[in-house]
């Protein structure tokens, strides 16, 4: 395993810890207060976490990338997969703050926040990807 193998799994393994952290935390709140203490919580672990989790990924990810190009079929899918999770994180990662500025107002807390769990969508293509990079690295 080499250096930029070992700094990317690393990475890849602590944004999905956050992910996980964060679907706890949005599965557990209930009432408005619980869904505006969530909304600040959520917002803040995106911009001082994830979000530069993400990009972490996209670049040793896009290093690992350039050093086996052209990709093999099966390697070509997983980076297709991996990137429509993280096209999805983005998106999360939107109503994540466009949340957080509206959270005194209801009606935007519960809209934002129906998009933040609909991103839970994008967990199948993530693990689906993981087990590619996996079985791939180890074949």
């Amino acid at each position: 395993m080499s250096g930029m193998h070992l700094v990317h799994f690393v990475v890849l393994v602590a944004w999905g810890l956050v992910v996980v952290v964060e679907a706890a935390l949005e599965l557990g709140a209930r009432t408005d207060p619980q869904r505006r203490r969530v909304a600040r919580l959520h917002y803040w672990i995106d911009l001082l976490v994830e979000i530069p989790l993400l990009l972490a990924v996209l670049a040793t990810g896009t290093m690992l990338m350039v050093g086996a190009w052209p990709p093999s079929p099966l390697l070509g899918l997983k980076i297709g997969l991996a990137l429509i999770a993280i096209g999805i994180n983005g998106y999360c990662a939107i109503h994540v703050i466009l949340r957080h500025r509206r959270s005194d107002d209801v009606r935007a807390l519960a809209h934002h926040g129906r998009r933040v769990l609909l991103s839970g969508l994008g967990a199948p293509a993530a693990l689906a990807a993981a087990y590619l990079g996996v079985t791939y690295f180890l074949r």
